[in-house]
């Protein structure tokens, strides 16, 4: 959730290419994993609108962990790169 905030911020201000592309990655991967669990729910530009309402950012939260794309490897592994690229080297701590 922490990549997938960040990476809306970051493309709210003048993101670099790197950045552009690590953030659509993370999203195509979290579409897939809401698609295989039939989902019917949108990781788009509305949420880089709307990342910073709170109630929104929780039923995001909400919906990501019932789907289990926090547990995704490929998710995962996009979430990183994606923090690695924006520079946010704190936020990498993996807690298993």
């Amino acid at each position: 959730m922490n990549a997938l905030l960040a990476g809306a911020a970051a493309s709210t201000s003048t993101p670099t290419t790197a950045a552009v592309d690590a953030y659509a990655a993370l999203t195509t991967e979290i579409r897939r994993v809401l698609r295989r669990r039939e989902e019917d729910f949108v990781v788009d530009a509305e949420v880089a609108e709307d990342v910073h309402v709170p109630e929104q950012r929780a039923d995001l939260t909400a919906t990501l962990t019932a789907t289990g794309a926090g547990d995704d490897p490929e998710v995962l592994a996009r979430a990183r790169h994606l923090l690695v690229v924006l520079g946010h080297r704190s936020l990498l701590e993996v807690t298993d």
